[in-house]
């Protein structure tokens, strides 16, 4: 009975959680016939339209010839590239108070490109990117 409780209250926390963002844009793998997978949890979701609102911890898997943009709330703009794995570890957003504010983003493999919104504007030390090894190219 109390993993049953347990499994109803973690089910309502995402149900009712605010999403961080949304993928406005993809290219779908015709193979898979998706844009990506989406780790939630226990849960895996195959993402298919665009719309489709990401969460905290949540981790996004390209496929071999798949891509897609994320606008994060704060504005960020995340553009992921095939067979990369992207994973937000935190990431708090209060247009209120700068201070709060906090993008702790984690690149297993792959490609991306990002370009910071109000996080990165108003608490740049609050804007973390981790990777195993990575090339940087700055502009701007």
């Amino acid at each position: 009975m109390l993993k049953i409780i347990l499994y109803a209250l973690l089910t309502n926390s995402f149900l009712y959680s605010a999403s961080i963002g949304i993928i406005e844009k993809g290219d779908l793998d015709k193979f898979e016939n998706a844009f990506a997978l989406v780790a939630r949890g226990n849960e895996t979701i195959s993402v298919t339209t665009t719309g489709f609102k990401i969460f905290e911890n949540d981790t996004i898997k390209t496929f071999r010839k798949s891509a897609l943009q994320i606008r994060l709330n704060d504005n960020t703009i995340i553009k992921i590239g095939p067979k990369t794995t992207l994973n937000v570890e935190k990431y708090l957003y209060d247009s209120t108070n700068a201070g709060n504010n906090a993008a702790n983003l984690k690149i297993e493999n792959g490609t991306f490109q990002i370009k910071t919104g109000t996080i990165g504007d108003d608490a740049p030390n609050n804007f973390k990117i981790k990777t195993k090894f990575s090339t940087i190219g700055l502009r701007g």
